[in-house]
């Protein structure tokens, strides 16, 4: 008699699939560093040993957890390749989109700097990274706003921007988790607004006609 060893099997990959579902939604909602396979495991209802057995280590199951949430931005992503748009407003887009998702995700949000050392541990992960985060075809669109050719100025606007749009975002995550103490009232215009008035600014000079 064949032993069908299908359930079996099943229930791996269903147990794999729970232990990763168990840490993206750790890291959504608390961010990286509560992300420990103690929480893991809990938050999975599974045995310890079972992360190491399917993922073989932390590092492993974090950075498919963190794929799994860059994945989950891929609609932002797909505008910067949308052409029949004017590369500026395909950036605001982007940008507006990129943060929309990043709000729905405190703990993503306050833990971006963290996620940006675990991910680009090596060159070669940092060549995956960027692939994954579309940085060639940020800074080709910056190209085709300010026609820069040179790439050390590019790289700098793209750092500069997202300093200035990210902030924001990052620092109310912050102020949320700040712990008993309230945290200070700050009134800022909707995500939009804020994008408008900072593209206002920064590409004055590139306005096209």
């Amino acid at each position: 008699m064949i032993k069908d060893d299908s359930s079996e099997h099943t229930t791996g990959v269903d147990t794999k699939m729970d232990i990763l579902n168990a840490t993206v939604e750790l890291i959504r909602e608390e961010g990286v560093g509560c992300a420990t396979l103690r929480r893991i495991a809990e938050k999975a209802d599974i045995n310890l040993a079972l992360v190491n057995y399917h993922f073989g280590s932390k590092e492993k199951l974090l950075s498919k957890a963190i794929g799994k949430l860059v994945a989950t931005f891929d609609d932002a992503f797909a505008v910067l390749d949308d052409e029949s748009q004017e590369p500026i407003e395909r950036l605001k887009l982007f940008y507006y989109r990129y943060l929309s998702h990043l709000q729905q995700y405190p703990g993503l949000a306050k833990e971006i700097m963290d996620q940006s050392r675990l991910i680009c541990c090596s060159q070669h992960e940092f060549a995956r990274y960027s692939k994954v985060m579309k940085t060639e075809k940020m800074i080709s669109t910056l190209r085709e706003i300010t026609h820069e050719s040179d790439e050390t100025v590019l790289s700098g606007m793209m750092v500069q921007l997202h300093g200035a749009v990210f902030y924001p975002v990052i620092m109310k995550s912050y102020m949320n988790a700040a712990g008993d103490e309230p945290a200070p009232e700050i009134h800022l215009p909707e995500l939009k607004q804020q994008i408008e008035m900072l593209f206002s600014l920064y590409f004055h000079k590139y306005k096209q006609s």
